[in-house]
């Protein structure tokens, strides 16, 4: 497969384009520190939302989805080994630096996991903040350079993924 195959899906890059130059310098302070919530050292921060409102009756759950996707996500980005917006288009604004590959986006997919584990444990309000959330933390990774919206929204949809094999299968430990 090409490793600039996403560049022939003309939506992804327009769309790349006019979210990564709608330069904001609020966003580009709070995207300088907020894209920590979507890494995996982040997950104390979450644990602590889910003991707020859910007890700990999600926690297998979650711990469960979190290792589908902590192994999905290298793998897939192994096997389409797709490069960094930056590296194949001109005039990319990155506010942070960039390695691995960009296919598909293991932030989105990690915040999705979260967010789809959430709709199973009837916490409204849990579900609202991680959607949210969700989609702050996706837009941010366009906002960023790091990845296009394609890699966005496949991340979001196999977090989902992950989260519903993760109900499937915690019901079996």
């Amino acid at each position: 497969m090409r490793k600039d195959w996403e560049l022939s899906i003309k939506w992804n890059v327009k769309l790349f384009y006019a979210i990564n130059h709608r330069r904001n310098p609020f966003l580009d302070k709070f995207y300088k520190y907020f894209f920590y919530m979507g890494k995996t050292h982040s997950l104390p921060i979450y644990l602590l939302l889910y003991y707020i409102f859910t007890g700990t009756s999600a926690f297998k759950h979650l711990f469960v989805s979190l290792i589908i996707t902590g192994i999905m996500m290298p793998s897939i980005k192994y096997i389409f080994r797709h490069k960094r917006p930056s590296s194949l288009l001109e005039n990319v604004y990155l506010l942070e630096p960039v390695s691995l590959k960009s296919f598909p986006s293991a932030d989105s997919a990690y915040v999705a996991t979260l967010f789809c584990v959430s709709l199973f444990y009837g916490s409204f309000l849990l579900s609202g903040i991680l959607f949210i959330l969700m989609l702050i933390i996706g837009y941010g990774r366009v906002y960023m350079g790091a990845h296009f919206p394609l890699d966005v929204l496949v991340g979001y949809s196999l977090g989902i993924v992950a989260g519903l094999i993760g109900n499937y299968l915690s019901s079996y430990f």
